[in-house]
């Protein structure tokens, strides 16, 4: 009877190790399923104009779907989609994108929201804004600074993850773009000409790392 007791107490003692291992060693086996290389989370919101938005419903639409989390009372987030912005308007974009705009200020009233349309419409801002008034989705995609650029393939597998508004992070995002929309900037000199950096229609190979 003692020697059946130690053992059964061995082996919950092994299963609580095991148990302590995993939470220490493996967090991403515990916490949300939102990792670069992997499927993004699906999530239903509602838009600023009180449309459903479902994120399925984008897969194989586009080749590149950029999530913006952002509010519109943070001035780095104001600064980061003007940037974004004026990256399209600068552009020729061969391949088709969407940005879609995660606005993630908490418990909107009617004027917020009216308030939070004229920001950005004052801003010239058209991309589709979404409200994440409850925070749901960005603790599903574990948001922790704003702006948050997070990059989806055309199967919606997430790509890069871009958070805050650093000069440095910014222009590889930039640079990341071009390679991956094949964009070949506005009045640029076509390929055979002195300016020509030999890459094709502008799209170069990545940076190392990418």
């Amino acid at each position: 009877m003692i020697f059946y007791l130690r053992n059964k107490k061995n082996n919950l003692l092994t299963i609580l190790l095991v148990i302590t291992f995993l939470v220490s060693f493996c967090p991403s086996a515990f916490s949300s399923s939102f990792r670069k290389g992997f499927p993004a989370p699906n999530f239903t919101l509602k838009t600023i104009d009180g449309e459903t938005f479902n994120l399925e419903d984008y897969k194989e639409k586009q080749k590149l779907l950029i999530l913006y989390f952002c509010n519109n009372e943070n001035e780095d987030s104001a600064c980061g989609i003007e940037d974004l912005a004026k990256y399209f308007e600068e552009y020729i974009i061969e391949e088709k994108y969407q940005v879609i705009m995660i606005n993630t200020r908490k418990d909107l009233k009617e004027e917020d929201i009216t308030q939070i349309k004229e920001f950005w419409s004052n801003k010239k801002i058209s991309f589709t804004i979404l409200l994440d008034s409850q925070n749901e989705v960005s603790n599903l995609y574990n948001i922790e600074v704003l702006p948050t650029n997070i990059f989806l393939d055309k199967n919606l597998v997430v790509k890069r993850i871009y958070p805050g508004l650093i000069s440095k992070q910014q222009n590889l995002m930039f640079q990341y773009l071009s390679y991956f929309l094949e964009a070949k900037e506005k009045g640029a000199p076509k390929k055979g000409t002195k300016e020509d950096d030999g890459c094709d229609d502008g799209a170069c190979d990545p940076p190392p790392g990418y």
